[in-house]
């Protein structure tokens, strides 16, 4: 399950997101982590951009080289992203 997910222009880098999110293995039990899809599109629905993130990639500090989620156990990320441009009014995370 994804929480608070949350796009917000980066501090440091002209052009560039800061994609903030909680994601949470909701079993019962550990399960490998997953590959993350974000997308942006368009208000019609249209696709502007998107990537997926491998947990080499989104995995940081104490969870780094981690193969396996634990259950119920929130895990924050920071996704950096160039911007997409206006016409990316929506997005979504999804798990692959």
């Amino acid at each position: 399950q994804t929480q608070q997910l949350l796009v917000r222009s980066h501090p440091e880098l002209a052009d560039a997101l800061v994609v903030d999110a909680v994601i949470v293995n909701e079993a019962h039990f550990a399960q490998p982590f997953p590959e993350l899809e974000l997308r942006f599109t368009t208000i019609d629905g249209t696709l502007v951009a998107g990537r997926r993130f491998k947990p080499e990639e989104y995995l940081a500090g104490e969870l780094a080289g981690e193969t396996m989620m634990a259950p119920r156990t929130p895990v924050r990320l920071a996704l950096e992203i160039t911007d997409p441009g206006g016409d990316a009014v929506n997005y979504f995370l999804s798990f692959r």
